[in-house]
Protein backbone atom coordinates (compact mmCIF):
# COMPACT_ATOMS: atom_id res chain seq x y z
CA UNK A 1 0.00 0.00 0.00
CA UNK A 2 0.91 3.59 -1.11
CA UNK A 3 1.85 6.05 2.54
CA UNK A 4 -0.20 8.52 2.41
CA UNK A 5 2.78 11.04 2.91
CA UNK A 6 2.64 11.34 -1.31
CA UNK A 7 -0.61 13.52 -0.87
CA UNK A 8 1.41 16.15 -1.04
CA UNK A 9 -0.72 19.02 1.61
CA UNK A 10 0.40 22.31 -0.59
CA UNK A 11 -1.20 25.19 1.60
CA UNK A 12 -0.19 27.56 -0.83
CA UNK A 13 -2.70 26.24 -3.34
CA UNK A 14 -5.98 27.99 -1.88
CA UNK A 15 -4.84 31.24 -2.35
CA UNK A 16 -2.83 31.16 -5.36
CA UNK A 17 -6.35 30.69 -6.73
CA UNK A 18 -6.91 34.25 -6.09
CA UNK A 19 -3.45 35.97 -4.12
CA UNK A 20 -1.02 34.40 -1.33
CA UNK A 21 -0.66 37.99 -0.10
CA UNK A 22 -1.72 41.45 -0.46
CA UNK A 23 -3.64 42.06 -4.16
CA UNK A 24 -1.92 43.88 -6.31
CA UNK A 25 -3.02 47.55 -6.35
CA UNK A 26 -5.48 48.82 -8.48
CA UNK A 27 -3.83 51.66 -11.29
CA UNK A 28 -5.69 54.82 -11.31
CA UNK A 29 -9.53 54.40 -12.81
CA UNK A 30 -9.61 55.27 -16.16
CA UNK A 31 -13.23 57.13 -14.72
CA UNK A 32 -10.96 59.33 -12.87
CA UNK A 33 -9.54 61.68 -15.67
CA UNK A 34 -12.81 62.55 -16.32
CA UNK A 35 -14.21 62.85 -12.70
CA UNK A 36 -15.40 66.65 -11.55
CA UNK A 37 -12.47 66.30 -9.10
CA UNK A 38 -9.91 66.20 -12.31
CA UNK A 39 -11.82 68.45 -14.25
CA UNK A 40 -11.60 70.85 -11.18
CA UNK A 41 -8.01 70.74 -10.63
CA UNK A 42 -7.09 70.94 -14.87
CA UNK A 43 -9.54 74.13 -15.41
CA UNK A 44 -7.89 75.49 -12.70
CA UNK A 45 -4.47 75.68 -14.48
CA UNK A 46 -5.39 77.88 -16.89
CA UNK A 47 -5.74 80.85 -14.48
CA UNK A 48 -2.88 83.10 -13.96
CA UNK A 49 -0.48 82.78 -11.18
CA UNK A 50 2.24 85.78 -11.36
CA UNK A 51 4.39 84.35 -8.70
CA UNK A 52 5.09 80.98 -10.21
CA UNK A 53 4.66 81.34 -13.99
CA UNK A 54 6.13 83.18 -16.70
CA UNK A 55 5.03 86.69 -17.29
CA UNK A 56 2.22 87.49 -19.81
CA UNK A 57 3.16 90.74 -22.41
CA UNK A 58 0.26 92.26 -24.22
CA UNK A 59 0.44 90.11 -27.82
CA UNK A 60 0.67 86.88 -25.09
CA UNK A 61 -2.16 87.98 -23.77
CA UNK A 62 -4.69 89.09 -26.62
CA UNK A 63 -3.65 85.64 -28.12
CA UNK A 64 -4.72 83.73 -25.54
CA UNK A 65 -7.72 86.22 -24.81
CA UNK A 66 -8.72 84.67 -28.37
CA UNK A 67 -8.42 81.81 -28.12
CA UNK A 68 -10.17 81.19 -24.48
CA UNK A 69 -13.13 82.76 -26.57
CA UNK A 70 -12.84 79.34 -29.10
CA UNK A 71 -12.36 77.72 -26.74
CA UNK A 72 -15.79 79.06 -24.41
CA UNK A 73 -17.46 78.15 -28.20
CA UNK A 74 -15.72 74.68 -27.86
CA UNK A 75 -13.64 75.16 -31.21
CA UNK A 76 -10.92 73.39 -29.59
CA UNK A 77 -9.75 72.82 -33.01
CA UNK A 78 -9.68 76.32 -33.96
CA UNK A 79 -8.18 77.45 -31.05
CA UNK A 80 -5.16 75.06 -31.47
CA UNK A 81 -4.24 76.25 -35.10
CA UNK A 82 -4.50 79.63 -33.78
CA UNK A 83 -1.96 79.14 -31.10
CA UNK A 84 0.22 76.75 -33.52
CA UNK A 85 -0.08 79.83 -36.27
CA UNK A 86 1.09 81.99 -34.20
CA UNK A 87 4.99 83.36 -33.98
CA UNK A 88 4.61 82.78 -30.07
CA UNK A 89 4.14 78.90 -30.56
CA UNK A 90 8.08 78.82 -30.62
CA UNK A 91 8.88 81.42 -27.97
CA UNK A 92 6.18 81.95 -25.36
CA UNK A 93 5.54 79.62 -22.42
CA UNK A 94 2.67 80.79 -21.64
CA UNK A 95 1.47 79.72 -25.55
CA UNK A 96 3.36 76.63 -25.09
CA UNK A 97 1.56 75.55 -22.35
CA UNK A 98 -1.73 76.54 -23.20
CA UNK A 99 -1.15 74.26 -26.74
CA UNK A 100 -0.34 71.30 -24.26
CA UNK A 101 -3.75 71.93 -22.27
CA UNK A 102 -5.67 71.56 -25.59
CA UNK A 103 -3.97 68.72 -26.80
CA UNK A 104 -4.25 67.12 -23.48
CA UNK A 105 -7.95 67.62 -23.83
CA UNK A 106 -8.32 66.46 -26.92
CA UNK A 107 -6.36 63.34 -26.05
CA UNK A 108 -3.14 64.40 -27.84
CA UNK A 109 -0.76 62.92 -25.01
CA UNK A 110 2.17 62.94 -26.98
CA UNK A 111 1.71 66.58 -28.38
CA UNK A 112 0.93 67.82 -24.59
CA UNK A 113 4.32 66.11 -23.53
CA UNK A 114 6.52 67.86 -25.83
CA UNK A 115 4.59 71.19 -25.49
CA UNK A 116 4.65 70.96 -21.56
CA UNK A 117 8.45 69.94 -21.80
CA UNK A 118 9.18 72.82 -23.97
CA UNK A 119 7.20 75.37 -21.81
CA UNK A 120 9.64 73.72 -18.82
CA UNK A 121 12.21 74.54 -20.16
CA UNK A 122 11.84 77.82 -21.43
CA UNK A 123 10.52 78.73 -17.72
CA UNK A 124 11.50 75.96 -14.93
CA UNK A 125 9.47 77.05 -12.00
CA UNK A 126 6.40 76.90 -14.16
CA UNK A 127 4.00 75.05 -11.91
CA UNK A 128 1.28 74.44 -13.65
CA UNK A 129 3.09 73.31 -16.48
CA UNK A 130 4.77 70.67 -14.16
CA UNK A 131 1.69 69.59 -12.88
CA UNK A 132 -0.09 68.82 -16.39
CA UNK A 133 2.73 67.02 -17.25
CA UNK A 134 2.71 65.36 -14.41
CA UNK A 135 -0.44 64.54 -14.99
CA UNK A 136 -0.11 62.97 -18.69
CA UNK A 137 2.61 60.76 -17.61
CA UNK A 138 0.26 59.38 -14.71
CA UNK A 139 -2.73 59.10 -17.69
CA UNK A 140 -0.24 56.94 -19.30
CA UNK A 141 0.32 54.78 -16.13
CA UNK A 142 4.04 55.82 -15.92
CA UNK A 143 4.06 56.89 -12.57
CA UNK A 144 7.85 57.01 -12.72
CA UNK A 145 7.96 59.89 -15.05
CA UNK A 146 4.83 61.73 -12.79
CA UNK A 147 7.07 61.53 -9.98
CA UNK A 148 9.98 63.85 -10.21
CA UNK A 149 7.28 66.45 -11.81
CA UNK A 150 4.95 65.54 -8.77
CA UNK A 151 7.81 66.59 -6.05
CA UNK A 152 8.44 70.00 -7.72
CA UNK A 153 5.11 70.90 -7.99
CA UNK A 154 4.54 70.43 -3.85
CA UNK A 155 7.89 71.82 -3.60
CA UNK A 156 6.75 75.17 -5.80
CA UNK A 157 3.91 75.12 -3.35
CA UNK A 158 1.06 72.90 -4.34
CA UNK A 159 -1.10 71.32 -2.24
CA UNK A 160 -4.00 70.22 -4.63
CA UNK A 161 -5.74 67.27 -4.10
CA UNK A 162 -4.98 65.43 -7.21
CA UNK A 163 -1.46 66.05 -7.04
CA UNK A 164 -1.09 64.71 -3.25
CA UNK A 165 -3.02 61.45 -4.53
CA UNK A 166 -0.98 60.85 -7.87
CA UNK A 167 2.09 61.16 -5.24
CA UNK A 168 0.42 58.60 -3.54
CA UNK A 169 0.10 56.18 -6.53
CA UNK A 170 3.73 56.85 -7.18
CA UNK A 171 5.03 55.89 -3.70
CA UNK A 172 2.83 53.09 -3.40
CA UNK A 173 4.47 51.99 -6.86
CA UNK A 174 7.42 51.92 -5.11
CA UNK A 175 6.53 50.01 -2.12
CA UNK A 176 6.63 53.29 -0.38
CA UNK A 177 3.33 52.34 1.41
CA UNK A 178 4.37 55.00 4.16
CA UNK A 179 4.65 58.18 2.24
CA UNK A 180 1.95 56.98 0.07
CA UNK A 181 -0.17 56.80 3.24
CA UNK A 182 0.28 60.42 4.48
CA UNK A 183 0.00 61.27 0.46
CA UNK A 184 -3.72 59.68 0.00
CA UNK A 185 -4.61 61.40 3.63
CA UNK A 186 -3.37 64.87 2.59
CA UNK A 187 -5.20 64.02 -1.05
CA UNK A 188 -8.10 64.04 1.20
CA UNK A 189 -7.75 67.09 2.42
CA UNK A 190 -9.09 68.92 -0.51
CA UNK A 191 -10.77 66.27 -2.27
CA UNK A 192 -12.49 64.44 0.89
CA UNK A 193 -15.05 62.25 -1.30
CA UNK A 194 -12.83 61.29 -3.98
CA UNK A 195 -13.12 57.32 -4.12
CA UNK A 196 -9.81 56.89 -5.58
CA UNK A 197 -7.53 58.02 -2.84
CA UNK A 198 -9.90 56.25 -0.04
CA UNK A 199 -8.64 53.08 -1.84
CA UNK A 200 -5.21 54.27 -1.85
CA UNK A 201 -5.19 55.18 1.33
CA UNK A 202 -6.90 51.12 2.30
CA UNK A 203 -4.19 49.36 0.56
CA UNK A 204 -1.59 51.32 2.04
CA UNK A 205 -2.79 50.05 5.72
CA UNK A 206 -3.25 46.48 4.01
CA UNK A 207 0.25 46.86 2.64
CA UNK A 208 1.38 47.85 6.22
CA UNK A 209 -0.37 45.28 7.96
CA UNK A 210 -2.99 47.23 9.45
CA UNK A 211 -5.88 45.20 8.95
CA UNK A 212 -8.28 45.86 11.24
CA UNK A 213 -7.87 49.80 9.47
CA UNK A 214 -7.73 48.27 5.97
CA UNK A 215 -10.75 46.20 6.56
CA UNK A 216 -12.59 49.34 7.51
CA UNK A 217 -11.94 51.52 4.89
CA UNK A 218 -12.55 48.31 2.32
CA UNK A 219 -16.30 48.12 3.86
CA UNK A 220 -16.83 51.88 3.78
CA UNK A 221 -16.14 51.68 0.13
CA UNK A 222 -17.98 48.83 -0.99
CA UNK A 223 -21.15 50.25 0.63
CA UNK A 224 -20.39 53.25 -1.37
CA UNK A 225 -19.78 51.85 -4.41
CA UNK A 226 -21.72 48.33 -4.59
CA UNK A 227 -21.22 48.20 -8.23
CA UNK A 228 -17.39 48.15 -8.58
CA UNK A 229 -16.72 44.42 -8.36
CA UNK A 230 -12.88 45.16 -8.10
CA UNK A 231 -13.30 46.56 -4.38
CA UNK A 232 -15.20 44.16 -3.56
CA UNK A 233 -12.73 41.51 -4.68
CA UNK A 234 -9.83 43.76 -2.39
CA UNK A 235 -12.70 43.39 0.71
CA UNK A 236 -13.14 39.45 -0.42
CA UNK A 237 -8.82 39.00 -0.49
CA UNK A 238 -8.31 40.50 2.68
CA UNK A 239 -10.87 38.71 4.12
CA UNK A 240 -9.24 35.40 2.90
CA UNK A 241 -5.60 36.41 4.17
CA UNK A 242 -7.56 37.07 7.83
CA UNK A 243 -9.13 33.52 7.74
CA UNK A 244 -12.51 35.24 7.53
CA UNK A 245 -13.31 32.43 5.50
CA UNK A 246 -17.33 32.65 5.73
CA UNK A 247 -17.21 35.99 4.53
CA UNK A 248 -14.91 35.63 1.97
CA UNK A 249 -17.67 32.68 0.67
CA UNK A 250 -20.58 34.55 0.81
CA UNK A 251 -18.91 37.74 -0.69
CA UNK A 252 -17.86 35.41 -3.72
CA UNK A 253 -21.49 33.52 -3.50
CA UNK A 254 -22.99 36.78 -4.40
CA UNK A 255 -20.79 37.73 -7.09
CA UNK A 256 -21.51 34.65 -8.46
CA UNK A 257 -25.11 34.70 -8.44
CA UNK A 258 -25.19 38.19 -9.59
CA UNK A 259 -23.27 36.78 -12.85
CA UNK A 260 -19.95 38.75 -12.68
CA UNK A 261 -17.59 36.74 -11.01
CA UNK A 262 -14.80 35.78 -13.16
CA UNK A 263 -13.53 32.35 -13.98
CA UNK A 264 -10.05 32.20 -11.32
CA UNK A 265 -12.52 33.73 -8.42
CA UNK A 266 -15.23 31.38 -9.43
CA UNK A 267 -12.35 28.64 -8.78
CA UNK A 268 -11.44 30.03 -5.66
CA UNK A 269 -15.44 29.70 -4.35
CA UNK A 270 -15.21 26.49 -4.89
CA UNK A 271 -11.57 25.75 -3.28
CA UNK A 272 -13.15 27.88 -0.24
CA UNK A 273 -16.30 25.39 0.23
CA UNK A 274 -14.42 22.78 -0.33
CA UNK A 275 -12.01 23.48 2.43
CA UNK A 276 -14.38 25.25 5.05
CA UNK A 277 -17.91 25.34 3.70
CA UNK A 278 -20.27 21.95 1.60
CA UNK A 279 -17.68 20.10 -0.33
CA UNK A 280 -20.92 19.43 -2.43
CA UNK A 281 -21.17 23.51 -3.41
CA UNK A 282 -17.36 23.56 -3.93
CA UNK A 283 -17.24 20.48 -6.20
CA UNK A 284 -20.19 21.67 -8.15
CA UNK A 285 -18.64 25.33 -8.94
CA UNK A 286 -15.46 23.97 -9.69
CA UNK A 287 -16.84 20.96 -12.19
CA UNK A 288 -19.24 23.74 -13.88
CA UNK A 289 -16.30 25.66 -14.50
CA UNK A 290 -14.02 22.82 -16.05
CA UNK A 291 -16.86 22.03 -17.99
CA UNK A 292 -17.61 25.24 -19.33
CA UNK A 293 -14.32 25.57 -21.14
CA UNK A 294 -14.24 29.48 -19.97
CA UNK A 295 -10.77 28.55 -17.98
CA UNK A 296 -7.79 29.41 -19.83
CA UNK A 297 -5.36 28.59 -17.37
CA UNK A 298 -4.32 24.92 -17.17
CA UNK A 299 -2.48 25.91 -13.81
CA UNK A 300 -5.88 27.00 -12.40
CA UNK A 301 -7.25 23.73 -13.23
CA UNK A 302 -4.58 21.65 -12.06
CA UNK A 303 -4.26 23.32 -8.54
CA UNK A 304 -8.09 22.29 -8.28
CA UNK A 305 -6.84 18.84 -8.95
CA UNK A 306 -4.00 19.19 -6.20
CA UNK A 307 -6.09 20.78 -4.06
CA UNK A 308 -8.74 17.69 -4.03
CA UNK A 309 -5.37 15.70 -3.44
CA UNK A 310 -4.78 17.40 -0.30
CA UNK A 311 -8.35 17.42 1.21
CA UNK A 312 -7.87 13.09 0.39
CA UNK A 313 -10.88 13.29 -2.26
CA UNK A 314 -9.53 10.85 -4.70
CA UNK A 315 -12.59 10.61 -6.62
CA UNK A 316 -13.00 14.28 -7.47
CA UNK A 317 -9.12 14.80 -7.65
CA UNK A 318 -9.70 11.83 -10.77
CA UNK A 319 -12.88 13.80 -11.99
CA UNK A 320 -11.42 17.11 -11.98
CA UNK A 321 -8.31 15.41 -13.57
CA UNK A 322 -10.46 14.37 -16.40
CA UNK A 323 -12.14 17.29 -16.82
CA UNK A 324 -9.41 19.49 -18.36
CA UNK A 325 -9.06 20.51 -21.49
CA UNK A 326 -6.75 19.13 -23.66
CA UNK A 327 -6.15 22.44 -25.23
CA UNK A 328 -5.19 23.96 -21.95
CA UNK A 329 -2.43 21.79 -21.75
CA UNK A 330 -0.54 22.82 -24.40
CA UNK A 331 2.51 24.37 -22.75
CA UNK A 332 5.59 21.58 -22.01
CA UNK A 333 5.10 22.83 -18.09
CA UNK A 334 1.61 22.53 -18.37
CA UNK A 335 1.81 19.15 -19.54
CA UNK A 336 4.53 18.00 -17.63
CA UNK A 337 2.40 18.88 -14.66
CA UNK A 338 -0.63 17.00 -16.07
CA UNK A 339 1.44 13.61 -16.74
CA UNK A 340 2.82 13.92 -13.18
CA UNK A 341 -0.69 14.26 -11.46
CA UNK A 342 -1.67 11.62 -13.27
CA UNK A 343 1.00 9.30 -11.63
CA UNK A 344 0.16 10.83 -8.12
CA UNK A 345 -3.50 10.10 -8.59
CA UNK A 346 -2.48 6.34 -9.55
CA UNK A 347 -0.42 5.68 -6.76
CA UNK A 348 -2.47 7.23 -4.32
CA UNK A 349 -4.85 4.93 -5.51
CA UNK A 350 -2.77 1.96 -5.71
CA UNK A 351 -4.37 1.46 -8.94
CA UNK A 352 -1.76 0.84 -12.37
CA UNK A 353 1.09 1.64 -10.32
CA UNK A 354 3.46 0.18 -13.49
CA UNK A 355 1.96 3.22 -15.58
CA UNK A 356 2.41 5.51 -13.03
CA UNK A 357 5.85 4.66 -12.33
CA UNK A 358 6.57 4.65 -16.02
CA UNK A 359 4.93 7.92 -16.40
CA UNK A 360 7.25 9.89 -13.84
CA UNK A 361 10.41 7.88 -15.05
CA UNK A 362 9.98 9.19 -18.51
CA UNK A 363 9.20 12.40 -17.25
CA UNK A 364 12.70 12.22 -14.92
CA UNK A 365 14.56 11.20 -17.91
CA UNK A 366 13.05 14.06 -20.10
CA UNK A 367 14.55 16.12 -16.97
CA UNK A 368 16.84 14.83 -14.71
CA UNK A 369 16.03 17.98 -12.49
CA UNK A 370 12.65 17.33 -12.34
CA UNK A 371 12.61 17.80 -8.35
CA UNK A 372 8.62 17.01 -8.03
CA UNK A 373 8.52 13.60 -10.40
CA UNK A 374 11.67 12.51 -8.26
CA UNK A 375 9.96 12.91 -4.66
CA UNK A 376 7.11 11.31 -5.80
CA UNK A 377 9.42 8.75 -6.96
CA UNK A 378 11.17 8.51 -3.51
CA UNK A 379 7.43 9.00 -1.66
CA UNK A 380 6.55 5.36 -3.51
CA UNK A 381 10.13 3.80 -2.87
CA UNK A 382 9.74 4.67 1.16
CA UNK A 383 6.06 3.07 0.90
CA UNK A 384 7.36 0.04 -0.78
CA UNK A 385 11.00 -0.35 1.51
CA UNK A 386 13.56 0.63 -1.14
CA UNK A 387 15.49 2.87 1.18
CA UNK A 388 18.25 3.18 -0.73
CA UNK A 389 16.41 4.25 -4.08
CA UNK A 390 14.30 6.49 -2.18
CA UNK A 391 17.47 8.48 -0.42
CA UNK A 392 19.22 8.43 -3.94
CA UNK A 393 15.66 10.13 -5.60
CA UNK A 394 15.30 12.66 -2.45
CA UNK A 395 18.67 13.56 -3.03
CA UNK A 396 18.47 14.48 -6.72
CA UNK A 397 15.20 15.99 -5.74
CA UNK A 398 16.49 18.41 -3.58
CA UNK A 399 19.38 19.63 -5.90
CA UNK A 400 16.70 19.64 -8.76
CA UNK A 401 14.10 22.55 -9.72
CA UNK A 402 9.99 22.01 -8.42
CA UNK A 403 7.59 23.29 -5.64
CA UNK A 404 8.81 20.12 -3.73
CA UNK A 405 12.79 20.12 -3.36
CA UNK A 406 12.52 21.51 0.27
CA UNK A 407 10.18 18.77 1.25
CA UNK A 408 12.37 16.24 -0.05
CA UNK A 409 15.53 17.22 2.26
CA UNK A 410 12.54 16.89 5.11
CA UNK A 411 11.76 13.13 4.24
CA UNK A 412 15.22 11.77 3.39
CA UNK A 413 16.25 13.66 6.72
CA UNK A 414 13.07 11.65 8.16
CA UNK A 415 13.65 8.47 6.30
CA UNK A 416 17.58 8.63 7.82
CA UNK A 417 16.19 8.57 11.53
CA UNK A 418 14.29 5.73 10.42
CA UNK A 419 17.61 3.62 8.81
CA UNK A 420 19.52 5.04 12.24
CA UNK A 421 21.94 7.18 10.34
CA UNK A 422 21.43 9.96 12.66
CA UNK A 423 24.43 12.19 12.03
CA UNK A 424 23.27 12.54 8.36
CA UNK A 425 19.73 12.86 9.00
CA UNK A 426 20.85 15.72 11.14
CA UNK A 427 22.75 17.57 8.78
CA UNK A 428 19.43 17.22 6.32
CA UNK A 429 17.38 17.97 9.13
CA UNK A 430 18.95 21.14 10.20
CA UNK A 431 19.79 22.34 6.84
CA UNK A 432 15.79 22.56 5.76
CA UNK A 433 15.06 23.83 9.20
CA UNK A 434 17.34 27.10 8.36
CA UNK A 435 15.35 27.84 5.18
CA UNK A 436 11.70 26.94 6.37
CA UNK A 437 9.70 29.87 7.75
CA UNK A 438 9.49 30.45 11.28
CA UNK A 439 6.47 28.83 12.18
CA UNK A 440 7.89 25.20 10.63
CA UNK A 441 11.56 25.89 12.06
CA UNK A 442 9.30 26.18 16.02
CA UNK A 443 7.82 22.76 14.91
CA UNK A 444 10.74 21.06 13.95
CA UNK A 445 13.25 22.25 17.00
CA UNK A 446 11.69 19.29 19.33
CA UNK A 447 12.08 16.77 16.62
CA UNK A 448 15.59 17.53 15.61
CA UNK A 449 15.76 17.49 19.85
CA UNK A 450 14.74 13.97 19.80
CA UNK A 451 16.75 12.97 17.31
CA UNK A 452 19.92 14.47 18.75
CA UNK A 453 19.12 12.15 21.64
CA UNK A 454 18.79 9.40 19.78
CA UNK A 455 22.30 9.84 18.16
CA UNK A 456 23.75 10.13 21.90
CA UNK A 457 22.03 6.66 23.06
CA UNK A 458 22.98 4.99 20.32
CA UNK A 459 27.34 5.86 20.17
Amino acid sequence: MMLRSLKIITGFFLTSLLVSKSAEPLPLSKDYWKSEAFRKAFNGSYRINARIEPYVDTKERELLVAVQVLMAKGERKSALTKLNSSSLAKSSAAVMFNIGNIAFESGDLELAKTQYAAAIKKFPTFLRAQQNLAFVHAREGDYDKAFPYLLEVIKLGSQEGSVMGLLGYCYQQKGNFISALQAFKNAQLTEPENIEWKIGEAYCYDSLGENVKALNLYESIVKQKPAEQQYMLLLINLYQRTGQIDEAIVNLELLRRQGTLDVSNKMLLGALHLSEGSSVIGAEVIREVLKSGELKDADIAMNAVEFAIDKNELDLATEFHSLIKPELVKKLTSETRYQRQSAQILLLQNKETEKALKTLKALIAKDPLDADSLYLLAQYEVSNSLADEALLHFQQAYSGNGKWKNAALLERGKLLVRLQRFNEALEDLTAYQKQADESRQKQLMDYIKAVKNLERSSR
